[in-house]
């Protein structure tokens, strides 16, 4: 809670649904049948979330406000703690209906920025009903509950799963066109400029068209665990059920693709590393890009075919193009902004 007079922070901004239930919590606590129970429910939906504590805020904020509203001559039948706010029956109808304008208001004000993570950034969240979720580096996700389904929109970036299993209340992430529905289960997906991927650590989960849940088993046979992705020949907007360990790859114009990467490797980022085996050095660079706004370049176009192998510290540029450089015999230039990798490789490398 801030300290009375002072606003609390608007980096994350809170969403429609929790601005709403703090308006419902502030109008039980200031109504006739406020109860010990009633303050006690309160306490554990505030201590819930942080989201909870900035929603109830701005909210409350809000209703003392109303203060300044003119006060008729009826006795005061509630008081709240803060200012020395009187509440009448005229008083308290007129905040309601200023706080159901107000909390359009908000929504509008403060449209939902989404939660979003910047370049060399990873961040861990747990939602509301027990969901875990960790944004990768330049990620941005928009969370959206109802009574009907959990939503999540992946804008950019790429987001690992840990779904809390509630039966009859599926979780669905879209991203790219994408739909993903889950009910418990642990899943990656990952959304580049030209390319969706959705890896399934464990449980199951359907991918389709976005709007489309008739779920298709794809060929479980169709790659190994370290074979190359299998184009799948099935109609555009069938869905997917996939099975742990499988990743299904959108790239556009192209068919989906099915295979079996190596886990450690997909989800490395979260150990703070990326894990290459025998990579082409463009590839690999690209990975490492993601992660530092000192950017990777390849000078000669012969060197973008070298393979790369090895665990690297995200964000760590220098560190990768030396590696690189002795392996391969090549020059790295340190412009400050940007590191340039250049020659042409050797291919008896560094012996």
């Amino acid at each position: 809670m801030t300290s009375p007079g002072e606003k609390p922070p608007l980096a994350h901004v809170p969403s429609a649904a929790a601005c709403a239930e703090a308006s419902a919590w502030i109008a039980r606590l200031h109504g006739e049948n406020r109860t010990a129970k009633v303050e006690a429910g309160f306490k554990r939906w505030l201590a819930a979330s942080a989201e909870h504590r900035l929603a109830f805020e701005i909210v409350n904020d809000i209703w003392v406000g109303v203060e300044r509203l003119p006060k008729p001559s009826t006795p005061a039948f509630v008081r709240w703690p803060r200012a020395g706010l009187v509440l009448t029956w005229q008083r308290a109808l007129a905040a309601s209906a200023v706080l159901a304008v107000v909390a359009i208001g908000v929504t509008l004000h403060y449209r939902d920025p989404g939660l979003a993570t910047r370049v060399g950034e990873q961040r861990n969240l747990s939602l509301e009903d027990g969901t875990r979720i960790s944004l990768n580096t330049a990620s941005r996700i928009h969370v959206h509950y109802d009574r009907v389904a959990r939503r999540v929109e992946l804008d950019e970036g790429e987001a690992f799963f840990e779904v809390a299993k509630r039966p009859g209340w599926p979780f669905i992430v879209t991203a790219g066109g994408k739909q993903v529905v889950a009910l418990g289960t642990a899943f990656l997906v990952r959304r580049d400029e030209q390319e969706v991927a959705v890896t399934l650590v464990e449980g199951k989960v359907t991918v389709s068209e976005s709007g489309e849940t008739s779920p298709s088993q794809p060929n479980h046979n169709a790659a190994s665990a370290t074979g190359p992705a299998t184009p799948l020949h099935q109609k555009p907007r069938d869905a997917f059920a996939l099975s742990p360990g499988q990743r299904l790859t959108f790239v556009a114009r192209e068919l989906p693709k099915l295979d079996r990467p190596a886990l450690e490797k997909v989800t490395a980022w979260q150990r703070g590393q990326v894990i290459l085996d025998h990579t082409p050095l463009k590839d690999a660079v690209a990975e490492m890009n993601r992660y530092s706004d000192r950017e990777l370049k390849i000078e000669e176009p012969e060197a973008e075919r070298a393979q790369v192998t090895g665990i690297f510290r995200i964000g760590d540029s220098a560190d990768f193009a030396q590696a690189v450089a002795e392996t391969y015999r090549l020059k790295v230039v340190d412009h400050g902004g940007e590191i340039v990798i250049s020659g042409v490789p050797n291919p008896q490398g560094g012996s």
